[in-house]
């Protein structure tokens, strides 16, 4: 069944925040391809979308080289985030310096989990302070560290409290909202503390309530609406929005109004 947001959300400008392309080997979802991606997106009302290259997660001239290709071809449309790896962060860090004035760039990603590496480790030291200094918003995968897979210690959102007092301008977006269980909770309070904290609830967050928790607890102006796409449906989201019983100030707020002030996007 065809969503058409186009008709049903013709009065929000939708910015997705937070989107991944590109081919992973251990990510077998038959309809992930990048057209695929891109044109559900737009089918479901979003007017932009910025992207971190699962390429560029991994590799950094590759993937950053497989990143422009993505944003050349949806041209108007994509937006990218940079991606800095703690191992090579020399690398990383001429790679952002190079490319961070680009139009089409308009952020850095990293993931602690993925890269092993803790975000108040020494190897991130030169990145923050870069970061702060040329007003680099930062997205970063965080989740709750008490599940399965070992890693998300890595990505403990309670990591960052010691990055965000040292660096009071730097703009944080805590992904994910924190993950699963009672931190999706407990970061409502970091937000509360710091005022350059910002949480987006992509991927698989199927928490009830929890965008009006965050509205009544902190207002709109700091939640972002990102999808996680492919790993999680843009179509989940968008309801999820929708359906949130805050008001219609608020759900223009999340949905694109303060990705375009936080990034200098216009959504349409």
């Amino acid at each position: 069944m065809k969503f058409n947001g186009n008709k049903i959300l013709k009065n929000y400008a939708i910015i997705d925040s937070h989107v991944h392309l590109g081919y992973l080997a251990n990510l077998n979802m038959p309809s992930n391809s990048e057209d695929n991606i891109i044109n559900l997106l737009k089918d479901c009302g979003v007017k932009k979308a910025i992207c971190a290259h699962h390429a560029a997660l991994s590799t950094v001239e590759f993937g950053t080289g497989k990143l422009f290709e993505s944003l050349s071809r949806y041209k108007g449309f994509l937006y990218g985030y940079l991606v800095f790896n703690p191992n090579f962060a020399e690398k990383s860090l001429d790679t952002i310096r190079k490319y961070m004035g680009r139009e089409e760039i308009v952020g850095v990603k990293i993931h602690p989990a993925w890269h092993l590496c803790y975000p108040d480790d020494s190897r991130y030291d030169k990145f923050w302070k870069f970061a702060e200094e040329e007003n680099i918003v930062v997205l970063t995968h965080s989740w709750n560290p008490d599940v399965p897979n070992k890693a998300q210690k890595f990505s403990d959102p309670f990591l960052f409290e010691s990055v965000v007092k040292k660096y009071p301008d730097l703009k944080l977006i805590l992904a994910h909202a924190g993950g699963r269980g009672e931190y999706l909770y407990k970061v409502v309070d970091l937000l509360k503390k710091y005022q350059n904290l910002y949480v987006d609830f992509a991927g698989d967050l199927f928490e009830p309530c929890i965008i009006e928790r965050y509205v009544n607890s902190v207002g709109s102006e700091r939640l972002l609406f990102g999808t996680d796409m492919p790993w999680a449906d843009v179509r989940y989201h968008v309801t999820n929005v929708l359906n949130s019983d805050i008001t219609s100030k608020d759900k223009k707020n999340i949905f694109g109004l303060n990705a375009s002030r936080l990034f200098s996007i216009k959504a349409i």
